[in-house]
């Protein structure tokens, strides 16, 4: 009997060592249910429109898109771990039957994060969570969630950094195909410090950016040079960053990559009903597509729909507007992008851009937005809005072609976009938002199009139900 108790105390003790200290997890999750309507996105109502892609698949017209998330996190005094689960898909009977090969059977760890704190000024962390360098502001350069592995930390309460290796493209073309061991790769590098001033309704963080991307897929190298800025002094929220690009094609016939882009807008707090704003948002147009330099601006990944300013998560200008079977772009932004990075044609000058897409032959753009935002809870409980418009011109137009008036040049003038959104919180727990949102196309996009169109608006109509606990 004693020495099976010890057996018994030794066995617990040998297990007790032996297994991690557990800790406390925690469940969190959100169901949004997304009803959408996409109309004339080809500016043309003689046709009909060909799909387009978001972020369920191809889709067009009337759609439903369900994207739903489970998540888990625990932790400790210097360790975190986050994990998402997520599917993303447009409503139908093969999707949701999760048949092999159908959307639905795309489930997975959609967002990761696991970190270490070594001390406070050496955070290590990994995984692909939203990581970007100029999301706050005009977000023309990065932010995605790439998988990721980098150090970050604050040597001082006003001086923090960000040290971040992203790879976003790693993959053989095949495995018995013999390769070097770079081909088709894009790795990216970043460094991000952060210098603060000032507390409470005066102060401001400045931040210089060097990213460096190394995209053997396109064959380009290109490093980036940036400096952001954030300040509230009083009612007044200014922003703004400057990025250039300075890089090259490497190949026989070396084409430079030279370009920059820029962003600034002021936000008025002037009461929680009522917060106007006005910014301006610029990317370098290319007007040859037959010199040795490439100056249409490309950012790693254009983020414009979810910055705090001019963003907004449905709005028709962050959308893919598609014109034909092959995926050509009526203003030639893509999904998440503010910027008509894949317009201009030829494809032997794309550097990077979502999905690898971005073209240095691109017309660039400029922006201006003006709009307001609130939350009126002292007139209806639980309800708040975001009103903007945009004024969108073409920077260059000699890479575009005139196909209404051919020999001439496209005009300037690419149109005006107005979103509308309105939000009501029913509970903490259930929200509905919708948005309404139309691009009225001016005559540098009417002159693309074929003779026989017949010019109209696009529109968006989007409703967001949002289950959250």
């Amino acid at each position: 009997m004693r020495k099976g108790l010890i057996v018994l105390l030794a066995a617990v003790l040998v297990v007790a060592f032996a297994l991690p200290v557990m800790a406390d997890v925690s469940f969190f999750g959100s169901g949004r249910v997304i009803p959408t309507y996409y109309s004339n996105f080809d500016f043309n109502k003689n046709t009909a429109d060909y799909p387009t892609t978001n972020e369920g698949g191809l889709i067009s017209g009337e759609h439903i898109r369900g994207e739903l998330r489970l998540g888990w996190k625990a932790g400790g005094d210097k360790w975190k771990i986050m994990m998402i689960a997520e599917t993303d898909l447009i409503y139908n009977k093969n999707n949701v039957d999760r048949a092999v090969g159908t959307d639905g059977a795309a489930f997975g760890i959609e967002r990761a994060e696991l970190s270490y704190a070594f001390a406070p000024a050496l955070e290590l962390f990994t995984g692909w969570p939203i990581s970007a360098v100029d999301i706050g502001t005009g977000g023309l350069l990065y932010g995605d969630d790439h998988p990721i592995i980098g150090f970050r930390g604050k040597f001082t309460d006003n001086i923090k950094y960000q040290l971040v290796y992203v790879s976003i493209q790693n993959t053989p073309t095949g495995a018995t195909t013999l390769e070097p061991t770079v081909t088709n790769d894009w790795r990216v590098y970043f460094l991000k410090p952060e210098f603060s001033f000032g507390t409470a309704a005066m102060k401001g963080t400045l931040s210089p950016i060097v990213l460096f991307s190394d995209n053997r897929q396109r064959n380009a190298k290109i490093t980036y040079y940036g400096l952001e800025g954030i300040g509230q002094f009083g009612m007044i929220k200014p922003s703004f960053e400057v990025i250039a690009a300075d890089g090259e094609f490497r190949g026989a016939t070396t084409v430079d990559i030279k370009s920059y882009a820029a962003f600034a807008g002021v936000e008025l707090a002037v009461n929680k009903a009522f917060n106007p704003y006005v910014a301006v948002r610029y990317t370098k147009g290319d007007d040859n597509s037959g010199d040795n330099e490439a100056e249409g601006f490309v950012g790693v990944t254009d983020i414009g729909r979810f910055t705090p300013l001019m963003g907004m998560d449905g709005n028709i200008l962050g959308e893919h507007l598609t014109t034909t079977a092959v995926g050509a772009f009526s203003f030639g932004s893509p999904l998440y992008s503010y910027a008509p990075e894949r317009a201009g044609g030829g494809t032997g000058r794309i550097y990077g851009g979502i999905s690898n897409g971005g073209n240095g032959n691109n017309p660039g753009s400029q922006i201006i937005a003006v709009g307001a935002k609130g939350n009126l809870e002292d007139f209806v409980k639980g309800l708040s809005y975001k009103a903007q418009a945009f004024y969108i011109r073409y920077d260059k137009t000699g890479n575009l072609v005139n196909l209404q008036t051919p020999g001439t040049s496209v005009d300037k003038y690419a149109g005006v976009t107005t979103d509308l959104q309105l939000m009501y919180a029913f509970s903490p727990n259930f929200s509905v938002n919708g948005i309404y949102s139309m691009f009225v196309p001016g005559d540098g996009i009417k002159d693309q199009l074929a003779i026989t169109a017949d010019d109209t608006f696009a529109s968006l109509y989007t409703m967001n139900l949002v289950w959250t606990y």
